[in-house]
């Protein structure tokens, strides 16, 4: 991390080389949640090799799917 790297924010977005997109969902309490968008399932697979999987997050499973914010005018 450099001094020029900022502080995240709620909705901050970055891009990285590999085609993903990572966006910030929450910061609180000096924890920051963020959430990952991949190009394409190949992308994510070799994302994945470097980490262990520890099953379903039961609050994410209980939220609503894309279908309930496709009608949001924003």
């Amino acid at each position: 991390m450099t001094e020029n790297t900022p502080n995240p924010e709620k909705a901050d977005q970055y891009r990285f080389v590999d085609g993903t997109t990572e966006v910030v969902f929450a910061v609180e309490e000096g924890r920051v949640l963020t959430f990952r968008e991949y190009p394409d399932v190949d992308t994510f697979r070799q994302a994945m090799e470097v980490g262990e999987y520890e099953g379903v997050n039961l609050g994410v499973k209980e939220l609503p799917g894309l279908e309930a914010f496709q009608d949001l005018d924003i």
